[in-house]
């Protein structure tokens, strides 16, 4: 099995966080499928600090062998070392996010959609 492009991959995502806002705008949405939404977008929160934890060993990797620099010209070590703090900042703060979701699908969870006609 091929190895997925990540850049595809998180353009993709990207796309579909918009198609979801999109999808939104309407008020049509049942709730079993604000459930179905709410609990993937806590899957996909919870996947992300993996998926930041690995970019910056990635990068850290790349500056170690010496194969990134910087457009101007300066060296890339500070630059690197800030990219690296700002996506474990990130990932950090992931973790209230992930609770927040949780803590909002799991009542979601239980919910089921009736027509109810407006008098």
């Amino acid at each position: 099995m091929a190895t997925p492009d990540p850049t595809k991959a998180a353009i993709a995502a990207a796309e579909a966080i918009r198609k979801i806002n999109h999808a939104s705008l309407d008020g049509r949405l049942t709730a079993p499928q604000i459930s179905a939404v709410v609990q993937s977008l806590a899957t996909m929160v919870d996947r992300l600090p993996q998926a930041l934890e690995q970019l910056a060993a990635q990068l850290r990797q790349r500056q170690n062998q010496a194969q990134i620099r910087m457009d101007d010209g300066s060296e890339s070590d500070e630059a690197v070392r800030a990219v690296v703090a700002y996506l474990d900042d990130a990932a950090g703060d992931l973790a209230a996010l992930s609770v927040s979701l949780h803590n909002a699908a799991s009542p979601l969870f239980r919910m089921a959609h009736t027509e109810k006609s407006v008098a």
